[in-house]
């Protein structure tokens, strides 16, 4: 699962990457909504996103600002009982995926990504050591605590603050070695008109296969499936969701070809 990447937001760089060009309209109609609910079309000068913000998708049709989850089935009956902004390589082909309105492929290109992993299966690793954990929870709860005080609130420690740090997960952020950026295909899909819906249409869900060998050192199963720029490319060019050109699960294009590395996020 990948809960929050760090994603290229330069649409200069977008559009010399894929060849492209943003779809001006859509991203002058997103300011235009941060203005009116900056909680719901948060600034989009963030590079780090979670489920419901926005970020920049390279389709056939341009670069789009689309929602990081993707918009489901009409036959799904109760969509908030499942997770839509990743899709594991392994189920892709399913019902579930394939009859998402609109479905296409896109392409984002991510710098770094973060996820939560148990603190006791991070210390098997020897990276980092249980003082710099702690050091880094001491941290996060101090500057709870001063938030809660300067808006008037009387701070109290959580059920999860109160944990020893070993039973306890903490986040990492992982990233490609020498500061490179991955290319990760996504699958979009689309809001119908109508209804009284505001916003981009657009949604997205990264597709994620197995983690290579320095992820799973670090406590974590997954990782966003990774491209060479031509897959990248080939991927986009298809214009519909053709699996053969993503390999097979263990076997994924260009899935062996980074090595990745992490530090605590504080």
């Amino acid at each position: 699962m990948c809960y929050s990447p760090m994603v290229e937001k330069s649409l200069k760089v977008l559009e010399h990457d894929f060849g492209v060009a943003p779809v001006r309209e859509s991203f002058e109609e997103y300011r235009r909504l941060h203005d009116q609910d900056p909680k719901k079309f948060p600034d989009f000068s963030r590079e780090q996103i979670f489920p419901g913000h926005f970020a920049p998708v390279a389709t056939t049709a341009g670069i789009e600002p689309m929602r990081y989850s993707a918009w489901p089935s009409a036959k799904v009956t109760d969509p908030s009982r499942y997770t839509t902004y990743n899709a594991r390589i392994e189920n892709l082909g399913s019902p579930f995926w394939m009859e998402c309105p609109d479905v296409a492929p896109g392409v984002v290109k991510v710098k770094a990504f973060l996820e939560w992993v148990e603190v006791a299966d991070l210390l098997k690793d020897g990276k980092v050591s249980l003082e710099e954990i702690e050091a880094a929870f001491a941290e996060k709860s101090a500057a709870r605590r001063d938030a809660m005080e300067h808006a008037g609130k009387k701070y109290r420690p959580t059920p999860t603050e109160k944990k020893p740090a070993r039973e306890r997960k903490v986040t990492i952020m992982i990233s490609p070695e020498g500061g490179r950026e991955i290319f990760v295909p996504v699958l979009v899909s689309r809001h119908a008109k109508g209804d009284g819906f505001v916003g981009p249409r657009g949604g997205f869900a990264i597709i994620t296969g197995p983690a290579p060998k320095e992820i799973l050192r670090a406590g974590h199963d997954r990782c966003p499936l990774h491209l060479p720029r031509m897959a990248a490319m080939a991927w986009l060019a298809a214009g519909k969701i053709d699996l053969r050109l993503l390999g097979r699960p263990g076997h994924e294009v260009g899935q062996d070809h980074m090595n990745f590395t992490y530090r605590l996020e504080a």
